[in-house]
């Protein structure tokens, strides 16, 4: 039987894909970054270099490392570390550059709220942490709780957050009563609490641990599992998400795939490189931070309709050890 195959190429994008067919799969999408059309800027708060870029606000960092942790009200709120990823800070910047120093210490995981009110991060002990969060505009202290292992901040909202601890499974933490409820013994991956949206793993992925998708709400309510992909972000509006391999490690995974939180196939991409942070800038647009040859640039996918969302820069070849 002779099948065929077509290659559809729109600037940078080719696309591979078996004959149309009923319930034939979606390509995937070979993302080149120095072909692709140039689109509109990245929409969302983001980083150029050092400098955090919103619109027309430009404000240069000065600092060895720098991290946008997100958008607190109108401010940015940013983590800071020297060149040895040390000695850190949270800063809040006004959209005029002032800056307000919210935390300094050892500073690890730092992680923003997603509604901008809290910043959190974690001081590593021998065998247990202190994970902290700070109220962003005050800089006061709103809790601080010394746990046994390591904990990760999913996400955040309100008065709650989400943790992941290994041994323990997936936590919420009131933060008003530093109460503790565990909602499942599945350790979490990926969380939105706006959307009530949970990834969660059933072991250890590199002992054989699938991952599954579930509200919130309800973790015993498995919308989507698979033993070959983990989450990476899902989308506003709750109706899609962004997996990579499940054991994908080291500078990044060469695949992303578009999804249904259901777990319908959308559409897959690939590049003859790396993809950075991968998320989402509205419920449809997924940016991908893509790491060709010779190239690199931010590139922004709606199903295989791909362009540059930022200007080309040279791509940067990985440190050994």
């Amino acid at each position: 039987m002779r099948v065929t195959r077509l290659l559809a190429v729109s600037a940078a994008v080719t696309a591979l894909a078996v004959p149309a067919a009923v319930g034939a799969a979606p390509p995937t999408t070979v993302i080149k970054p120095g072909a692709l059309p140039q689109g509109a800027d990245v929409a969302i708060p983001h980083l150029e270099g050092k400098t955090v870029v919103d619109g027309d606000v430009r404000i240069r960092v000065r600092a060895g490392i720098v991290r946008l942790l997100g958008r607190s009200g109108t401010s940015y709120v940013v983590s800071t570390t020297d060149k040895q990823d040390m000695h850190g800070r949270i800063l809040r910047f006004a959209a005029d550059g002032t800056r307000t120093v919210v935390a300094r210490g050892d500073l690890y995981e730092p992680r923003l709220s997603s509604d901008g009110l809290t910043v959190f991060a974690t001081d590593y002990l021998s065998r247990s942490s202190i994970l902290t969060g700070w109220d962003v505009a005050t800089g006061e202290v709103v809790v601080s709780r010394k746990f046994r292992g390591f904990p990760s901040v999913l996400d955040a909202r309100g008065d709650v957050a989400l943790l992941a601890v290994w041994g323990r499974g997936t936590l919420s933490w009131d933060l008003a009563a530093d109460e503790l409820t565990r909602l499942t013994k599945r350790v979490g991956g990926a969380a939105s609490l706006e959307e009530d949206l949970l990834s969660s793993y059933t072991a250890d992925p590199y002992e054989g641990g699938c991952t599954v998708v579930s509200p919130i709400s309800d973790t015993g309510d498995d919308l989507w599992k698979s033993c070959v992909e983990r989450v990476e972000a899902f989308a506003p509006g709750g109706r899609r998400m962004v997996t990579v391999h499940i054991l994908s490690d080291g500078i990044g995974p060469n695949q992303a795939t578009l999804r249904t939180v259901g777990g319908r196939l959308v559409n897959r991409y690939r590049v003859d490189g790396w993809f950075g942070a991968l998320r989402f800038e509205t419920s449809k647009a997924l940016l991908l931070e893509t790491t060709g040859k010779r190239q690199a640039t931010t590139v922004r996918c709606v199903r295989s309709d791909c362009e540059r969302a930022e200007a080309l820069r040279p791509a940067e070849t990985p440190r050994a050890g």
